[in-house]
C-alpha cells in the first residue's frame, strides 16, 4: 500500500508486483509527492486519475467549497497533475496507461487527451475505464 494526500480516514493506493511484473493503482489522491513518485516509478501498468480539468471545475456547478476540496492538495487530481507526475516519471514512467476517475461533471475526454499529448508521442495504446463500463481485462505490462 502507498499511502496518498487524500482527505479521507487512511487514505492509500497500490502497487502490486508478481513474476516480475507491476501494477500500480493511483487514484484519489490531490496532488504528487516524492513518496508518490517514487512508488510508482517502473511500473508495467498503471491506473491513473485524470479527475477534472481546472477551468471546467471553477466554472462548473459545484459549490465552492466542493470545488475547494476537489481542486486542492487534499483532494483529486487534475489532468495537468496526471501529466506532470508522467511527465516526471520520464524513462521510468508505465508501457501501458489506464486513464482513469475522470469527472463526468468537470473533465471531458478530450481535455484529458490534450494534457496527454503534452506528455506522449501518441495516445496509442492508452486505454480509457469509463464509470459505467470500466474496461476490459489487460494483461499488465
Amino acid at each position: 500500500a502507498v499511502t496518498v494526500p487524500h482527505d479521507a480516514a487512511e487514505p492509500c493506493q497500490y502497487r502490486l508486483s508478481s513474476g516480475g511484473r507491476s501494477l500500480g493503482i493511483l487514484t484519489d489522491l490531490g496532488s504528487i509527492t516524492p513518496h508518490v513518485l517514487d512508488s510508482y516509478r517502473d511500473c508495467h501498468s498503471l491506473l491513473l486519475e485524470f479527475n477534472h480539468d481546472l477551468l471546467m471545475l471553477q466554472a462548473g456547478s459545484y459549490p465552492p467549497a466542493l470545488k475547494r476540496r476537489v481542486g486542492g492538495d487534499w483532494g483529486h487530481l487534475n489532468n495537468l497533475q496526471a501529466a506532470q507526475l508522467l511527465r516526471d516519471l520520464g524513462a521510468a514512467r508505465p508501457g501501458q496507461l489506464v486513464v482513469a476517475h475522470v469527472s463526468e461533471n468537470n473533465n471531458s475526454r478530450h481535455k484529458a487527451e490534450e494534457a496527454l499529448l503534452s506528455v506522449l508521442d501518441s495516445l496509442e495504446g492508452v486505454v480509457w475505464a469509463e464509470q459505467a463500463g470500466g474496461f476490459d481485462w489487460l494483461a499488465v505490462g
